[in-house]
């Protein structure tokens, strides 16, 4: 599958980004530990999410859907798996949430093999591999050396531990799965990267009223979390997904017009709103309502130094806003966008170099100079993110531009091609080309 993106001038209307991956998975996993019925509205229903949906089932959780809800029926500790093969597909979050939840189930002398896709294979576990083997589970790698998939047996029985912060996703894996254990637990992360994706984790435990504490010493994190403790079942409803949002806010801003992005909470935890005030700065002109975000387009933007530590997700919109702005752009500190679903550095840089744009490709970011971008036929790497950004930039590019691999999308954002449409980009999914 193709899209196929024609220049664009101007944007008009609203829009409704669908609800946060990273809230949804979340709600998963706490939803599975706890007995009783949890209700999840405004589910994000994408790839991603079905996988982590089917992890559930697989480990005993029963699934019932109702309207754009979702009402997972868990049965509590210990987990009791239906099947001794679990497959996450390319989720990243998934992957690395579900790996420590296999040593809280029932019979783990019995193997369980967590495998999962092709591109999540390339991406690293071996940090959260050791530090669970230190916490009592026993994990084999049945091909590769650092990469699923793997068996697993043994107990998740707590301790002390040190891991490495290059993803904030080992960190909250290990934040969610300690309470249970038998026996408390002692983190300390080493360099905590995508610091924001960490405090949605501890605003979830907070809401579940665990019992732990967190404080901060040079460049550690260090945790104490409480054993034997046990989650509860609750209803919430999953905020708007600011990443998903980020391309209609760029959108908005690199085009003329006015474009409204609704159902978004400046109060959520997630750090990828962060580009408001990141475009602000550059000088969109940008209002920032109860649950609404006005977009004016046509302002003039100027480039500036953005540390993107703790918003690796932003780093291909970032780039293209870059092409935009006045001067140069420079992204930096983001070194942990290399091992994303593909390399978003690089495949950033490459796209947009194709299109014209002239960037400076660094171990960790990039600087972007403003450039006259011309319509070309591109690759999206098969990743959502790239694939998305990569589009808006073929909004400012003077011809057609093609970008390969886009049924990427499908992964966080299935109906972002649609809603684009309905805001008047000149743009269409093909297949077959």
């Amino acid at each position: 599958m193709n899209i196929i993106v024609k220049n664009t001038t101007t944007l008009l209307g609203q829009a409704l980004p669908p609800g946060s991956k990273s809230q949804t998975i979340r709600g998963l996993v706490l939803a599975l530990l706890a007995n009783g019925e949890t209700i999840l509205d405004n589910f994000l229903d994408s790839e991603d999410t079905l996988n982590a949906l089917n992890v559930c089932k697989d480990l005993g959780a029963e699934v019932t859907v109702a309207d754009n809800s979702r009402v997972i029926h868990g049965a509590g500790l210990p987990i009791q798996p239906v099947s001794t093969q679990i497959n996450s597909g390319n989720s990243g979050i998934t992957t690395r949430f579900v790996l420590p939840l296999l040593g809280l189930r029932k019979n783990t002398s019995q193997p369980i093999i967590l495998d999962c896709g092709e591109q999540m294979r390339a991406r690293p576990i071996k940090p959260l591999v050791d530090a669970l083997r230190n916490l009592g589970l026993s994990i084999q790698y049945l091909e590769t050396e650092g990469v699923l998939p793997v068996s697993v047996t043994g107990n998740l029985i707590g301790g002390d531990v040190e891991i490495e912060g290059i993803t904030s996703q080992y960190i909250s894996a290990l934040l969610i799965s300690l309470p249970c254990a038998p026996n408390d637990s002692n983190i300390i992360v080493k360099n905590l990267h995508e610091r924001p994706y960490m405090e949605m984790t501890l605003n979830c435990l907070r809401e579940q009223n665990i019992i732990f504490s967190h404080e901060k010493k040079g460049n550690d994190d260090i945790f104490h979390i409480k054993g034997n403790q046990r989650y509860q079942n609750f209803q919430t409803s999953i905020a708007g997904d600011f990443s998903s949002a980020s391309y209609l806010i760029a959108a908005g801003a690199l085009t003329q017009g006015s474009v409204e992005v609704q159902g978004m909470d400046m109060t959520d935890s997630q750090g990828d709103k962060k580009l408001i005030s990141i475009l602000q700065d550059m000088g969109a002109d940008i209002d920032i309502m109860a649950d609404r975000i006005l977009i004016r387009g046509g302002k003039k933007l100027t480039g500036i130094k953005i540390d993107a530590n703790d918003i690796p997700d932003l780093v291909p919109t970032l780039a293209v806003i870059g092409t935009h702005a006045t001067g140069k752009t420079e992204i930096y500190n983001v070194r942990q966008a290399r091992i994303k679903e593909t390399d978003r550095i690089h495949s950033m840089t490459s796209g947009l170099s194709r299109l014209g744009g002239k960037i400076d490709e660094h171990p960790d970011g990039m600087t972007v100079y403003q450039s006259k971008l011309s319509g070309n036929r591109v690759n999206g790497y098969d990743d959502h993110r790239t694939v998305m950004a990569l589009s808006i930039a073929g909004l400012l590019a003077d011809g057609s531009t093609t970008i390969k691999d886009s049924e990427a999308i499908n992964k966080t954002f299935p109906s972002f091609v649609e809603i684009m449409q309905s805001l008047g980009a000149k743009m269409e999914v093909r297949n077959g080309e």
